[in-house]
């Protein structure tokens, strides 16, 4: 990381012990980076606050609803997020297992370093490796676009979209809808549904606004015979 200006290290505190002597062994030139580095308790909190999340995956996927892209343009996209203020995240899973499920839900772009098909693999190391020198170039590179805002309004976050995410599936709970539907893939399919369509902060809370509307409509509605039982 510290090899290509990436600072800020954010580790997701899990069960397995962590020889700390160990890492800040191998660290060498860049203890500080190590010193510096935040525990978290989830990936949620984890990439609170960034506009794109680029989860970096080599296995196949059930669910084709992410954007998949490749190093390079995933360092593009990142690096012009950056070049407008805005916070980024570049997520890795752990060497043996890699992201879970739960994990991509945080995700608005899947990463897929191309790699022989007998051998699609790379260790942790590797891989941030790779995608920590083509965001280096990118940041370098005079291709970062100017970005026109009307009022200056700001993109939505991932937890900000996420959090519409769940009020919806609430509400779709109440209906019913899961009754013959995948409720997770359901979800995925809405959330990365919004992450394509660019919306703003105040976007967002216009749709979360309408569907507080929608949930106090349905959960005050009428029962079926209170009408006849009133007129009695």
């Amino acid at each position: 990381m510290a090899n290509f200006g990436l600072t800020d290290l954010r580790l997701v505190r899990g069960t397995e012990p962590y020889d700390h002597g160990e890492a800040h062994n191998m660290a060498a030139g860049a203890r500080d980076l190590l010193a510096s580095a935040s525990w978290v308790g989830s990936v949620a909190e984890a990439v609170e606050g960034a506009t794109v999340v680029m989860a970096c995956t080599a296995r196949p996927r059930r669910w084709k609803t992410w954007e998949v892209v490749d190093p390079r343009p995933a360092a593009t996209l990142l690096a012009e997020r950056a070049g407008e203020g805005e916070a980024t995240v570049l997520l890795f899973g752990q060497e043996d297992h890699g992201l879970s499920r739960e994990d991509l839900a945080h995700a608005t772009h899947l990463c897929s370093i191309p790699t022989s098909g007998s051998h699609s693999s790379l260790n942790l190391s590797q891989a941030v490796l790779l995608l920590g020198w083509e965001w280096a170039q990118a940041g370098t590179t005079p291709q970062r676009r100017e970005t026109w805002r009307e009022d200056g309004a700001k993109r939505a976050t991932i937890d900000q979209l996420n959090q519409a995410v769940e009020q919806a599936g609430v509400l779709l709970d109440q209906i019913d809808f899961f009754r013959r539907r995948l409720r997770p893939q359901t979800l995925a399919m809405l959330r990365h549904a919004l992450v394509n369509t660019d919306l703003k902060e105040r976007d967002v809370q216009f749709l979360r606004g309408v569907l507080n509307k929608l949930r106090w409509s349905i959960e005050h509605r009428p029962r079926t015979g209170d009408a006849g039982a009133s007129q009695e």
